[in-house]
This record gives structure tokens, sequence and C-alpha cells, in this order.
């Protein structure tokens, strides 16, 4: 019975420490999280052209080896 009395006072700890935590946090606002896609997706259209025009050449590059 000690035992579950244990558990239940730590458990109890543990939500109020959750609490106190959970009220420190801070989300961004609108402008951050606009700002934040736009670099996100201005930078993953730059490297998706990039691996694309990579992998255009060397796809050239090995056709032109390999017709020798």
């Amino acid at each position: 019975m000690e035992k579950v009395k244990e558990f239940f006072q730590k458990s109890v700890e543990f939500f109020r420490e959750v609490k106190i935590e959970l009220l420190k946090v801070t989300f961004p606002t609108r402008q951050e999280t606009l700002g934040s896609t736009l670099v996100v997706l201005v930078l993953t259209t730059l490297v998706g052209i990039y691996l694309g025009f990579s992998d255009w050449a060397l796809a050239r590059i090995m056709k032109a080896l390999l017709q020798v």
C-alpha cells in the first residue's frame, strides 16, 4: 500500500512540474512562422534545383563515357 501512495505522490509532483514547465513555453508569432516557412521553401527549392542539375549533368557525363 505504501508503494501505491508513493507512486501517486510522485505522479502528482511530476504533473505539477510539467505544468510549471509548460507555462515557460513561448510560441512563435505569426510573422516569425511565416518568415521561417519562407526560408524553408526557398532553401528547399534551391537545393532541389541544385540536385536536379547535378543529376542531369552526371547522367550526361556517364552517358558520354559509356558510349565511348
